[in-house]
């Protein structure tokens, strides 16, 4: 019987050996599977610092929102509701046509 149980023995042994080993070669490729990723993560950090400028010279200037005419769609400059009426008021007197030609005296003389 002594033959027999050196053998289990020799056998477990050799389990564990191979046991061992399975576990050093699982943990050094989960060494190596994290230092790829942060390898990978320093490369993406490295790629976002230099496209930071890219993408921020790329975007449009914003505009102030008071300063563009909706009707003309183009740029204008600010003005009162004040202001706005005085040039309406000034535009139409321009185009008015005195009625009283004629006579020197007052009234609506025609033609």
């Amino acid at each position: 019987m002594g033959a027999g149980r050196r053998q289990h023995h020799a056998q477990q042994n050799a389990m564990r050996a191979a046991n061992a080993e399975a576990n050093r070669q699982a943990e050094m490729m989960r060494a190596q599977q994290e230092a790829q990723r942060q390898q990978m993560e320093a490369m993406r950090k490295a790629m976002e610092e230099q496209t930071k400028g890219l993408i921020e010279a790329s975007k449009a200037p914003t505009t102030v929102k008071s300063t563009i005419g909706a009707d003309t769609g183009g740029i204008s400059t600010a003005r009162s509701r004040r202001k706005s009426l005085r040039a309406i008021g000034s535009g139409a007197s321009a185009l008015r046509i005195p009625l009283n030609i004629g006579e020197s005296g007052g009234g609506l003389n025609i033609g």
